[in-house]
């Protein structure tokens, strides 16, 4: 579908300027629901880690979206299982990871130490090809970041997966195609869409499809609500049920530095909805955004929490009700349960070599502190040295918070740079023994110096 659009896989190399060989090698994967995302934001600029961790650091850029994962019959060739599974984004990051191993030393890279980061959805696909016998030999270590791999079926009923049968990409599939056809006037309604579709070859659907251009295909979707995307398991790129081939051992066993944020939920204040709420957040995006633009973290403010957030949620701590309590319930049900279900799952299979840090810095200037705190994707910065810009970086950032949140950042990068070099996160910086999972540690900070504990 529309080849010229889908010229996206490039990556960016950064390596400590040294005559440094066989360096750990880091490759990033950007996160954005497996919908959006690009490995140009300011935030992922490699930087600052490829010095301070003394690596070399690669971030990829894969196709996302129905053009990253796509799961219909009539594009299947039968000639190449692994292109038939419509899993094309973990193809791509696949061989991203190809190139890297080939030609890791020409960059001062160590082939045969690739760390494997992802965040979000990059986490998700992170997992996915931990899980993956195409991927076997490509990485051997991996730090997923605020994501899973668990179906509806590993978790306990009324929490939401990270990873969705292959029948609900069949289902998007092919309801892309029925709207296609209704909107090209070749069917008046589904019903005779589908009957057309039962006229048509394979080949003839799939060469219908490939006519149509990358923007065309996205405008169907999100005018006909059928963007969700993910890993698809197909039982070829990944397993049908990833859980239970770890559970089995079947699965790449590489040393595992896996972390979330304490309030993974006030990224997602909006879809409070889910729990039978308002949308925390009353404001539009657009008006937020700026919002946080014209902030000046340096000098006193009049603006309160009430002004952003829904009155139903306030006071923030309010127990049960408040907005903290409701983000908590949110982030419990969507990260936490996938969290603990594929980590124990591994912990089972490589004892010893799996570790967890919870980030929990929430020393924005007010009211940010409380809107945020430490929000989905808070601990990015931290781990790449990069604090601006960025759409928060405004409303996170102040001279106030910068002795402690420099230090933090130190120690987080020295526990990764620890991690790509040797499997294990342990370093002098963290003042405290990290212990593997079911332990974590929380990296916290006041607004002069870190407070890293072990829980």
């Amino acid at each position: 579908m529309g080849k010229r659009n889908e010229d996206c896989l490039t990556l960016n190399i950064w390596r400590p300027a040294n005559d440094g060989a066989n360096l750990p090698v880091i490759v990033f994967v950007y996160g954005g629901s497996n919908i959006s995302g690009y490995s140009a934001d300011p935030v992922y600029d490699g930087a600052a880690l490829a010095k301070a961790a003394n690596a070399v650091v690669v971030t990829t850029n894969y196709r996302v979206g129905v053009l990253g994962f796509m799961n219909l019959p009539q594009l299947k060739t039968g000639s190449n299982a692994a292109e038939d599974s419509g899993n094309f984004a973990l193809l791509d990051i696949m061989q991203a990871l190809k190139f890297v191993k080939k030609n890791a030393a020409s960059f001062g890279g160590a082939a045969d130490n690739v760390t494997l980061m992802g965040q979000s959805a990059g986490a998700i696909n992170t997992w996915a090809l931990m899980a993956s016998p195409l991927a076997a030999g490509l990485f051997q270590k991996a730090v997923p970041i605020s994501g899973g791999i668990s179906l509806a079926s590993n978790l306990p009923a009324g929490t939401l997966p990270t990873l969705n049968p292959a029948s609900i990409y069949l289902a998007q599939g092919n309801g892309l195609l029925v709207k296609l056809l209704i909107a090209d006037g070749k069917a008046a309604d589904t019903a005779t869409a589908i009957t057309y579709i039962a006229t048509q070859t394979s080949a003839q659907i799939g060469d219908y499809l490939r006519s149509k251009s990358g923007s065309t295909v996205l405008a169907t979707l999100l005018a006909n609500g059928l963007t969700g995307s993910g890993p698809i398991p197909d039982g070829v790129v990944l397993p049908a049920d990833p859980i239970a081939a770890m559970a089995a051992g079947n699965y790449n066993k590489v040393p595992v530095m896996a972390g979330n944020t304490a309030d993974e939920g006030k990224l997602f204040a909006p879809f409070l909805t889910l729990l039978g709420g308002k949308p925390g957040i009353k404001i539009g995006d657009a008006d937020r955004f700026n919002m946080m633009a014209s902030f000046n973290p340096d000098v006193p403010t009049n603006l309160t929490s009430a002004d952003i957030l829904d009155a139903s949620y306030l006071p923030v701590a309010t127990p049960v009700t408040g907005y903290n309590a409701k983000t908590a319930l949110l982030g419990s049900i969507f990260t936490s349960t996938s969290r603990d279900n594929v980590l124990n799952t591994l912990v089972a299979q490589q004892p010893g070599r799996v570790w967890h840090y919870q980030f929990s810095w929430a020393q924005e200037p007010a009211p940010w502190n409380d809107v945020y705190g430490a929000a989905h994707a808070f601990d990015l910065p931290f781990l790449f040295g990069n604090f601006g810009p960025s759409v928060f970086s405004n409303a996170t950032n102040s001279t106030a918070n910068k002795p402690g949140r420099l230090a933090l950042s130190a120690s987080m990068v020295s526990s990764l740079a620890a991690f790509a070099k040797t499997g294990n996160p342990n370093n002098a910086a963290l003042g405290t023994t990290w212990q593997p999972w079911p332990k974590r540690l929380v990296f916290d900070a006041t607004l002069t110096q870190p407070v890293i504990t072990l829980q």
